[in-house]
């Protein structure tokens, strides 16, 4: 089997409540050349049980002690197998285009390292609460943010991998804020 186009990178921590349909929503996706790498960075719930409950060739397993969301997502990075990372949480759902969309952008434009999106946050009966709109957009504009402002939300991104391994990953001392820290460091290149 060839490499994927695209890794789906999700670390998972006791996600049982939500996993199923955020798994749901990335093997629904229009553009169907990606592996999902789920890093289950050692749930205590049933969180592997239902990983494996779905029979689809292009989820990948890795289990490994907790050791928090920095190591799992450094753990992933190290075992992707494809050029271009889309980041994305146990507990979210991706868009039916989502994939498609980032991995054409990036395809077309070889200079850009990394694409985001705006984020719409539902509750968990799956009602909409409120959109999240990024500070910037624009290459120019997102180089001016403050430092204080995080440029990207985290699971609406794709990337490409050697880039970020380049910059040295995710800090394993940054806790809740592991990504920003990397866009930071990405920003300054």
């Amino acid at each position: 089997m060839k490499n994927p186009l695209i890794t789906v990178l999700m670390p998972a921590y006791n996600a049982e409540k939500f996993i199923a349909e955020a798994i749901a929503s990335v093997l629904n996706q229009t553009f169907t050349d990606f592996e999902l790498l789920i890093i289950n960075d050692g749930s205590t719930d049933s969180t592997q049980k239902i990983i494996e409950g779905f029979p689809d060739e292009r989820i990948r397993l890795i289990n490994q002690t907790n050791q928090g969301i920095s190591a799992a997502l450094n753990i992933g990075l190290l075992n992707a197998k494809a050029a271009i990372i889309a980041r994305f949480d146990a507990d979210d759902i991706c868009y039916p285009e989502r994939l498609e969309k980032q991995f054409r952008f990036l395809e077309q434009h070889q200079d850009y390292v990394l694409t985001g999106a705006d984020a719409e946050y539902i509750d968990e009966n799956g009602e909409f609460v409120f959109k999240s709109v990024l500070a910037g957009y624009k290459d120019s504009e997102i180089r001016n943010l403050p430092y204080s402002v995080c440029p990207f939300y985290h699971p609406t991104v794709a990337y490409r991998k050697d880039a970020i391994i380049e910059a040295g990953m995710y800090d394993l001392n940054a806790h809740s804020f592991e990504d920003h820290l990397l866009w930071r460091r990405i920003i300054q290149f």
